[in-house]
C-alpha cells in the first residue's frame, strides 16, 4: 500500500482534541483498556455518511455537464476502501492510531479495513467539532479529493483515448469472466465493466419514456453504449428501469442464452 510519490496532507487542528483521540482509538484497545474512553466505531458510522454527502456535493459542483451515470462512478471510486485507506495514510492516521495488542501483531495499522474506518471516523470527529458545518468539513476534504479526482479523470481519458475503437471488431461478445464477477453483481456494475474493457466508455442510461399518473409513473431507460443502443428497460423507480435496461442489454450482448452467465 506504501506509495512513494504520496503527497502528506497535515492533519486538521481540533478544538476538541477529544473527538481525534476517540477517532484514533480502535475497538481493540479500548477492550484492553477500559478506562481510556470511548473507541471510533460510532463515529466512522457518522463519518461514512458525511463523506458521502460531501463527495456527492463536489462532484455535483465540479462536474455541472456530467450525468447522473458518471457521477456516480466517480463517487463510488472515491468512497471505497482503497481510497479512503489511502486519505488515512495521506493524513498520517496510521501512525497515531490507537491499537490493542492483538491488533498490533496482526498488523491493522497498515490493514486497508482499519484505515478506511479510521479515515470515516475522523471526518465524523470532524463534523462534530465544527459545529456540524458541512462547508468546513469540505475545506477538509478538499485537498485529499481534489488530486484524486484529476487522476481518475486522467485515467478515464486514457482509457477511452489511448486505444482507438476498432469499427471492425465485433460489438457483441461474451462477458469476459476473467474478471471475477461473482454472479450476483450489480447488473449494471457488470454492463460498465464490459463495456469499459472494450474502451467503450461508461454506458449512458436515457429515459426515453414516462408514463402513468404522479403517484403511480412508469419509467423505461435505455442503454447507450459507444453511441449504439443497446437494450431498455421500464419499472415504477428510475433505479429500477435502469437496472432492467442493464439486464436487458447484457442479455442481448450474450451470443447465447447461457444461464450461468445471465444470472444477475
Amino acid at each position: 500500500m506504501f506509495d512513494p510519490n504520496m503527497k502528506r496532507i497535515p492533519e486538521r487542528k481540533f478544538e476538541n482534541e477529544k473527538l481525534r483521540t476517540e477517532a484514533l482509538t480502535h475497538k481493540s484497545f479500548a477492550h484492553e483498556n477500559p478506562m481510556s474512553g470511548y473507541h471510533n466505531e460510532r463515529l466512522e458510522f457518522l463519518g461514512d455518511a458525511v463523506i458521502s454527502f460531501v463527495v456527492a456535493d463536489y462532484l455535483h459542483d465540479r462536474f455541472k455537464d456530467h450525468k447522473e451515470g458518471q457521477l456516480s462512478t466517480l463517487r463510488a471510486k472515491l468512497v471505497c476502501k482503497q481510497t479512503l485507506s489511502y486519505f488515512a495514510l495521506q493524513l498520517g492516521l496510521n501512525d497515531h492510531l490507537r491499537l490493542g495488542a492483538g491488533a498490533i501483531c496482526s498488523n491493522a495499522r497498515n490493514n486497508e479495513k482499519t484505515l478506511e474506518d479510521t479515515f470515516e471516523a475522523y471526518v465524523g470527529a470532524v463534523f462534530l467539532d465544527t459545529g456540524k458545518n458541512y462547508g468546513e468539513v469540505m475545506k477538509f476534504m478538499e485537498p485529499l479529493l481534489t488530486p484524486k479526482v484529476d487522476q481518475l479523470i486522467k485515467e478515464s481519458l486514457a482509457t477511452t483515448l489511448v486505444t482507438p475503437i476498432d469499427p471492425s471488431r465485433p460489438t457483441y461478445g461474451p462477458i469476459d469472466m476473467s474478471l471475477d464477477l461473482p454472479p450476483e453483481s450489480d447488473p449494471i456494475n457488470k454492463l460498465q465493466t464490459w463495456s469499459q474493457r472494450r474502451s467503450y466508455g461508461i454506458p449512458q442510461y436515457n429515459e426515453i419514456e414516462k408514463t402513468g399518473s404522479g403517484h403511480n409513473p412508469q419509467f423505461t431507460f435505455q442503454v447507450v453504449i459507444n453511441g449504439r443502443p443497446y437494450g431498455t428497460g421500464t419499472a415504477r423507480s428510475k433505479k429500477e428501469a435502469k437496472r432492467q435496461a442493464a439486464i436487458n442489454s447484457l442479455k442481448n450482448i450474450l451470443p447465447s442464452n447461457n444461464d450461468e452467465d445471465s444470472k444477475m
